[in-house]
């Protein structure tokens, strides 16, 4: 099997993509890989990263490559399936890979367990001093993102303005894309300092859904949630 061909199939189990590093790997060097660019077999997407041209372009194509050069040796399969995930997509980023509000993401933004550094000034990392849980992330397009529920916490533990954050909760419950009831726990700690009493994580959704001018039934479930009648009075409790 010829370079090229050993590099398109590699490349065909990660969307298309391949590191510089990975082909070392397989013993392709950098100026081959340089050369098929100006041949236009490869597209540089960015310092040591191509998609092999002809593969069906896609706009999370960035998003994925700044992913695989955060470990550009392993490939998106050997680190998705490790015993423990490495890095997420996570805050910004993970709010619009899952479709929720209207955030800016011109930075990428990712949680990783341990040190990480980067040297690209459009990728933002997030360390954690403990292991990645599992039940905190999930694949969408075939990379490791934040749960729509961690990725609401995060937003609002990272400060986000009430308005964005606002239009991803608004959008989340919309959808049904997260339990309104463990949303309501999760944002206790950060009820107060979105205009809601502390500890309020039901009143701090409603304001929330107010300024998006949700549906009446969305706002309605949060009645429901909350123990209140259609008109917003508590209801008696026997």
């Amino acid at each position: 099997m010829s370079q090229l061909l050993e590099v398109a199939e590699l490349a065909s189990e990660q969307w298309g993509l391949v590191t510089a590093a990975q082909a070392a790997e397989i013993g392709v060097s950098g100026q081959s890989l340089a050369r098929w660019a100006r041949n236009r077999v490869l597209t540089r997407l960015a310092h040591g990263i191509y998609k092999v041209s002809g593969s069906p372009y896609d706009t999370r194509d960035d998003l994925r490559a700044a992913w695989l050069m955060l470990d550009p040796q392993r490939t998106a399969t050997e680190r998705i399936s490790a015993r423990e995930i490495d890095a997420v997509i996570s805050h910004r980023s993970a709010a619009r890979l899952h479709g929720l509000g209207d955030l800016d993401a011109d930075v990428y933004e990712f949680t990783v367990a341990g040190r990480r550094q980067t040297r690209r000034t459009d990728v933002r990392i997030h360390t954690r001093s403990t292991p990645i849980q599992r039940e905190t992330w999930t694949l969408a397009g075939g990379l490791p993102v934040t749960t729509v529920l961690t990725t609401i916490v995060e937003l609002a533990a990272a400060h986000t303005d009430g308005g964005h954050l606002a239009g991803v909760v608004g959008d989340a419950l919309a959808t049904a894309a997260v339990d309104i009831d463990k949303l309501s726990v999760a944002l206790r700690p950060y009820a107060h300092r979105y205009g809601a009493p502390p500890g309020d994580g039901e009143g701090v959704i409603q304001r929330f859904l107010t300024e998006t001018g949700l549906p009446r039934t969305t706002q309605r479930a949060v009645d429901l949630a909350r123990g209140q009648d259609h008109d917003g009075r508590r209801k008696a409790t026997a």
